[in-house]
């Protein structure tokens, strides 16, 4: 099985708070980890895996069951190989480059 972990970052803050500080409602902070095989898969300063669920010291949100995979463990530590050079520190960026945007791709990839 595949399934994306959803956190909020903000940890209940964006909920309570945005729509006075940025004058819109914004629900969560999302950061996203693709757990399969009982590892969880995330950007963090580089490609990062860990135990699912202990990615980032707080519980998910939301646990999102987006189907099985074909693919090896091999299969894809190979892919994460191929595309960790673009996901480094140095390429991070907030708003087009980041943890769900690696999500998303390694998502595709397990689901293709």
């Amino acid at each position: 099985a595949v399934q994306a972990y959803v956190y909020d970052i903000s940890q209940g803050m964006a909920r309570a708070m945005s729509a006075a500080i940025v004058g819109k409602q914004v629900d969560i902070i999302p950061h996203t980890g693709i757990v399969c095989w009982g590892r969880e898969y995330f950007y963090g300063g580089g490609v990062c895996v860990a135990a699912a669920g202990q990615a980032i010291p707080m519980q998910p949100c939301q646990i999102l069951d987006l189907g099985t995979t074909c693919k090896s463990q091999a299969e894809l530590e190979a892919f994460l190989q191929r595309i960790s050079p673009r996901y480094t520190a140095e390429t991070y960026q907030l708003l087009s480059h980041n943890c769900n945007h690696f999500a998303d791709e390694v998502a595709k990839f397990l689901l293709d």
